[in-house]
């Protein structure tokens, strides 16, 4: 029977730079070099996914600079990034010089931006300095984004928050958006839509006079809400509590979590962790609760679900280094909401089945990421909760269902969410071994020893099993296939989101392995036809044939240091993690806003980079495969 055609992502043919920020709870993912803010998500609980607001065709926020009532045109001088991850953009307009600052608090239900205008001319200057946008669609996202229909819109000036007003409502509200200034603003303008349903447009300002040589700044405040009234409470909130205190709460919070890496290195690495920390990790609007998704960027093709092998392979690493406490509560999400379907390819935010098929890798994750967050944080007490415990009991029982006559564990699908050519995967029995080996060691830790030898035997015959049937003779001398039939038949390929120079990494085999070593140099020779030579050279796959920067997080985790290069040169998406790049230009090429994975590339680069405390180092603790 013919294997079903690998489902591929559509290449990105012209690359647009957007630069994210956001906080746990909004995602500004768009944000454009001209200071243009297209549109503003936060995750539902209750829609199973990401909301949004957007103008459609227009950006939904926009600087604003009007001199008596002509505009003042802006003229974008560059941007840069305050402690990795607060924009910062420059305009030239006139004789004068704009600066403005997105910034969104930690904590806080929604984001500031600060405009500062400063006259470099002789004469005193009177203009109005503000935003202006649209707002005209409520976006709904699940891997695909679309405008919901049928929605209710309002807007209104709201004279007691002084604050700019948008709800959107289904029957009962959905989303809101309040809009305020300080100082309080005296140009205001709201214009409805008319019958083409166009969007709510506004211009909301402060009239300003600018002495040579000063400066002067508004700073608007937006707020989020399921609903209006929350909505604009919070905008008053954020006043009382000021953009200067505001920001040097989240600059103090972004500080205590920088590592001592400088230079093009230390950028990636930061800019990574939290883009990883704030779009792959976040909290709903509508119950305040904490969830794991693959990105919260509508930019990422299957954005807003969860995928455990993203989640807990990838995500979590971050979120030790970055947030032990966020670790911990994640961790407790995906072993009690979304372990009531372990190992299915993708999962809603309450976890119920989104796209069904299943994956060993995303099963074998659940022990593995706990081991790494244990061996990160220490923290013993978490092996006592309930859910974690029903994860141990459940563990060795779900693998069972899927165990072949040749000791080997079959997968329906591979670590690229497709259809193998055999069922018995390498990596991903390694993967399950890795699982059955922690699982083990916890059981010893809880005292209970006879179960903890059950397991550690399960875990010894898979052992025996992969060097049985997983070691095959290569054009290079013995190597590990990545697919077998459990029969004598076999498949040379690997797979960056899951790799076989992962093997060492995972403790199965020694770094110094002779068949682990020519595995990878078969992955890095013309022998493999997914390998993409070029300026930006790297592994690719036939689900996304481009140079993966996966790839080369993997070949650093499997000793190849020269793979830092890659990241040193490679813009990737505006400087975050993507699927892949152009192999010419090192842009992004497919699956831009790859939030989940740049947690992976920060932490590899992490466990390599000199003086940097990788969570990575020493993880997972050294236990041989059989060998």
């Amino acid at each position: 029977m013919a294997k079903e055609p690998y489902m591929t992502p559509s290449p990105i043919e012209e690359f647009a730079q957007a630069i994210p920020t956001g906080n746990e709870v909004i995602s500004l993912p768009d944000l454009t070099p001209e200071g243009t803010i297209p549109s503003v998500h936060v995750l539902s609980k209750q829609a199973l996914g990401l909301l949004g607001m957007d103008g459609e065709e227009g950006p939904l926020l926009a600087p604003l600079l009007l001199e008596g009532s002509d505009p003042l045109p802006l003229e974008a001088r560059g941007w840069s990034l305050l402690e990795h991850w607060i924009p910062k953009l420059t305009w030239a307009s006139s004789g004068l010089t704009v600066h403005g600052t997105v910034l969104a608090p930690v904590g806080v239900r929604g984001f500031a931006y600060r405009l500062a205008a400063k006259n470099e001319g002789t004469r005193a200057r009177e203009v109005i300095l503000g935003f202006q946008g649209c707002w005209r669609r409520l976006v709904y996202t699940v891997f695909r984004s679309r405008a919901l229909p049928r929605i209710a819109r309002t807007g209104w000036f709201d004279p007691w928050t002084r604050s700019l007003l948008f709800e959107a409502s289904g029957g009962t509200p959905l989303l809101a958006l309040a809009l305020a200034t300080e100082p309080s603003p005296d140009h205001v303008q709201l214009a409805f839509p008319g019958e083409d349903e166009g969007g709510f447009r506004f211009q909301l300002g402060c009239r300003l006079r600018v002495e040579p040589g000063t400066e002067a700044a508004v700073t608007l405040y937006a707020a989020l809400a399921p609903e209006g009234d929350g909505a604009r409470t919070t905008s008053v909130d954020l006043r009382r509590r000021s953009w200067e205190r505001l920001y040097a709460e989240t600059e103090a919070w972004l500080r205590r979590r920088t590592f001592p890496l400088e230079g093009k290195l230390g950028e990636v690495v930061h800019r990574n962790l939290l883009f990883c920390y704030f779009y792959a990790w976040g909290r709903t609007i509508d119950t305040e609760d904490g969830v794991l998704v693959t990105s919260r960027s509508p930019r990422y093709y299957v954005s807003a679900a969860y995928w455990a092998r993203d989640a807990l392979l990838w995500t979590l690493p971050a979120l030790v280094l970055i947030d032990p406490p966020a670790a911990r509560e994640a961790l407790l999400y995906a072993f009690s909401t979304q372990w009531r379907n372990p190992g299915i390819h993708a999962q809603y935010l309450n976890g119920t089945v989104l796209y069904p098929g299943f994956e060993l890798d995303e099963l074998a994750a659940y022990p593995v990421a706990l081991e790494r967050y244990l061996v990160g944080t220490g923290d013993l007490a978490l092996l006592r909760e309930e859910s974690v415990r029903k994860v141990l009991e459940g563990y060795p029982e779900e693998l069972h269902r899927h165990r072949g006559p040749c000791g080997l564990y079959a997968t329906f699908l591979d670590p690229s969410d497709d259809p193998p050519h055999y069922p018995y995967l390498t990596y991903d029995n390694v993967l399950a071994w890795r699982g059955l080996v922690a699982c083990s060691t916890f059981w010893d830790w809880l005292g209970e020893g006879r179960r903890s030898q059950a397991i550690k035997d399960l875990a010894d015959h898979l052992a025996a099993s992969i060097w049985r049937w997983c070691v095959v003779e290569g054009p290079l001398g013995p190597m590990f296939a990545w697919a077998v039939d459990g029969e004598g038949h076999y498949q040379l390929y690997d797979n960056p989101p899951g790799s076989l120079q992962l093997l060492a990494f995972y403790g199965f085999c020694a770094p110094d392995d002779p068949v682990f070593l020519n595995t990878v140099r078969w992955i890095h020779s013309p022998h493999n036809p997914h390998f993409v030579p070029g300026p930006f050279g790297e592994a690719g796959s036939a689900h996304a044939p481009n140079p993966w920067p996966m790839a080369a997080a993997n070949s650093l985790l499997a000793g190849r240091r020269e793979a830092l290069d890659f990241f040193l040169r490679a813009g990737m998406d505006t400087g975050c993690a993507c699927e892949t790049v152009d192999v010419q230009t090192g842009n992004v090429k497919t699956g831009a806003a790859f939030a989940s994975g740049a947690g992976f590339i920060a932490t590899a680069i992490l466990a390599l980079a000199p003086k940097a405390p990788g969570g990575t180092r020493s993880f997972p603790p050294r236990t041989s495969g059989g060998r």
